[in-house]
């Protein structure tokens, strides 16, 4: 009151409501980043000569494809997460 700032606190949901329901417009984090991980997987998908994609499928899908290949025991975080996105 006498000039003090005060914060106003706002739930997530309505900060990641978007601006023309009245939200702020902010993106859910975990979506965005399911999105841009299931981009990778496509990307694999469409771009098979590319280096990493011929390292990630010599070393965890050499006989499979990205749409079939499971998570092993052996696999790093990045293909963990690129699975992630594409499921």
């Amino acid at each position: 009151t006498n000039g003090e700032r005060k914060v106003h606190w706002i739930s997530w949901r309505k900060m990641c409501t978007s601006k023309r329901d009245s939200g702020m417009g902010f993106r859910d984090p975990e979506a965005f980043n399911q999105a841009l991980l299931a981009k990778q997987a496509w990307r694999i998908l469409q771009v098979p000569s590319s280096l990493c994609v011929r390292v990630l499928k010599a070393r965890y899908f050499s006989s499979d494809s990205i749409l079939t290949a499971t998570v092993t025991s052996s696999a790093s975080y990045t293909l963990r997460s690129i699975l992630h996105g594409r499921d």
